[in-house]
């Protein structure tokens, strides 16, 4: 099981008793990458996935990871401009990405220690 593996960590935000939000992140020595940061529809826009990714990134940068990197969809602009607003850059374009017909970019975040 993937959260069973050294370096996985996954947050959750309830809400009422049910899933409002996850993030799923790994790490590797210095370097860290966000597998998914999802908040259910009804509760976005409410800091949700902004407080989860801070925490993720918190305690990332603790177990010694420098850079975080991370893949969104070229198409996906909520997306992409919630990465750049968190301060993660692209680095690269992945062709096909998401089951091979859709671009992603790659981007990433230098973390302080």
């Amino acid at each position: 099981m993937f959260l069973e593996q050294p370096g996985a960590i996954c947050l959750v935000s309830e809400s009422r008793g049910a899933l409002a939000g996850f993030i799923v992140a790994e790490s590797d020595g210095i370097t860290g990458h966000i597998v998914t940061l999802d908040v259910a529809p009804e509760h976005r826009r409410r800091g949700i996935g902004s407080t989860l990714l801070e925490l993720a990134e918190r305690k990332l940068a603790a177990n010694g990871v420098r850079t975080v990197e991370i893949e969104t969809a070229t198409e996906n602009e909520a997306g992409v401009a919630f990465w750049q607003g968190h301060g993660y850059r692209e680095f690269g374009a992945l062709r096909g990405y998401y089951l091979d017909r859709h671009d992603a970019y790659a981007m990433r975040k230098r973390l302080e220690p």
